[in-house]
């Protein structure tokens, strides 16, 4: 169930120390790059509530992220076997990819209110499928309760999918069609809805899996491969700006936080918007952070971190909500649900702030593990919790980005739990041979 075979070859070889710190350099020097762009206040002039206290504690976070990666790496070698002699999709995947493909229909019409054919519409008009995208959230939970239900017991399956498959096409050139096939489904819902979030989710995780084939097959990266991701990214960015100015196309751009407007004048140009909203994705988060600092610390319960599991449960048991940090930013100046204020504020929410850099701990120990894992045998469980974890790691100067959406957080802490049972399951069977020999069949 859990792809534990291990390949059929014996070959194996040490990954080198750069290709074992390689998760931990990317997403601490995202961490680094937005926190520097946040306090030097360029290009937006944050008014920087609380500094010092956001310096202190994403200091601390950024220790405990060192921390916890390097227990995991450190007295573990590091190997990769050789890959898989046909890559064989497992039962999981296949379940997987058509769950996919089939909520897409039912997504669709709940959260946009569209249809799948109408696609290209959606496409022409994303400021009209943004609009109408928000005001089916607005309704709340009661008009989709039922699919939010079967998303979250699909999500195991689903959460698999992308990364397994992209594995399969970037190490052994399987599987493309399945692939395309496998992101046709966030793609078209994202535009659908005429937001960001799917195809930034589809983005990286297939960027986890290309970086993970990579120091499998020991591949440095050449300058031709360099300029293509340079060309994807500058592409990527235009069409981030593009889809931003179709949402708010005459308004000066005033970043959340900013002392003064950025772009003070109607009628941005593309570049402009992208640049801007770029920058304000990346540092806004430190701003929230500083506000929620003035916050009064509730404790939420241990579920609060996630908005969308606190509302589920407390309209399921009848329950009110504790009044947690991120329910106080609005009488902080700030929005809980419009702005983004770092994974930190979500995590304080369950969390006192001093114990956030734990928390940080061991989310970058399971990093650790799951990249280590990954490398030596790439079984679609652990090249899931690697590429989420990653993405989740990443996201971290924005927000808890896995806890924003019930079923797909639901399904990573289902695939944590797995990989986590799998892994005490093989430690007490490593113990019982040590200790009494191979056992007889």
């Amino acid at each position: 169930m859990f792809g534990s075979g291990r390949h059929k070859s014996s070959l194996s070889d040490t990954v080198s120390s750069q290709s074992r710190l390689l998760p931990l350099k990317v997403f601490t020097s995202w961490w680094a790059l937005c926190f520097v762009f946040y306090i030097v206040g360029w290009p937006i002039d944050y008014v920087r509530t609380n500094a010092v206290w956001v310096t202190l504690l994403t200091g601390a976070c950024l220790l405990g992220a060192i921390g916890g990666y390097a227990a995991a790496v450190a007295r573990h070698p590091f190997r990769t076997d050789s890959p898989a002699s046909d890559w064989r999709v497992p039962w999981v995947v296949r379940i997987g990819l058509v769950a996919s493909l089939v909520l897409v229909f039912p997504l669709a019409s709940v959260y946009s209110g569209f249809s799948v054919l109408d696609v290209g519409s959606a496409i022409q008009n994303q400021g009209a499928a943004f609009a109408q995208a928000s005001e089916r959230m607005s309704e709340g939970l009661g008009a989709r309760t039922g699919i939010l239900l079967l998303q979250s017991a699909l999500a195991p399956f689903t959460l698999s999918v992308i990364p397994f498959l992209s594995l399969a096409w970037f190490e052994g050139r399987r599987h493309g069609i399945l692939l395309v096939l496998a992101l046709v489904a966030p793609l078209t819902t994202s535009f659908l809805v005429g937001r960001d979030q799917q195809i930034a989710f589809s983005l990286i995780v297939l960027s986890g899996a290309w970086a993970l084939s990579r120091v499998r097959r020991r591949l440095p990266l050449r300058w031709r491969e360099v300029t293509v991701l340079a060309l994807v990214a500058v592409a990527m960015i235009i069409s981030f700006g593009a889809r931003r100015l179709a949402r708010n196309s005459v308004d000066p751009i005033c970043a959340p936080g900013g002392a003064t407007c950025t772009i003070d004048h109607s009628y941005p140009n593309v570049f402009e918007a992208a640049w801007v909203n770029i920058m304000s994705y990346a540092t806004q988060g430190f701003e929230g952070l500083g506000r929620a600092m003035d916050a009064t610390w509730v404790f939420g319960g241990g579920f609060s971190h996630s908005r969308a599991v606190e509302s589920l449960l407390s309209k399921t048991f009848n329950f009110e909500s504790a009044p947690v940090v991120t329910s106080q930013l609005d009488s902080l100046g700030w929005s809980g649900t419009g702005y983004w204020s770092t994974a930190f504020t979500s995590i304080a929410n369950d969390v006192p702030w001093i114990l956030i850099p734990l928390v940080i701990f061991f989310q970058a120990f399971l990093l650790g593990s799951a990249w280590r894992r990954s490398l030596r045998q790439a079984d679609w469980l652990s090249t899931s919790v690697l590429c989420y974890t990653w993405l989740a790691m990443m996201f971290v100067p924005q927000n808890l980005q896995l806890a924003v959406s019930g079923p797909i957080y639901l399904g990573y802490i289902m695939l944590v739990a797995l990989y986590l049972l799998r892994s005490v399951a093989e430690y007490g069977s490593s113990n019982t041979s040590k200790r009494f020999g191979p056992v007889s069949p």
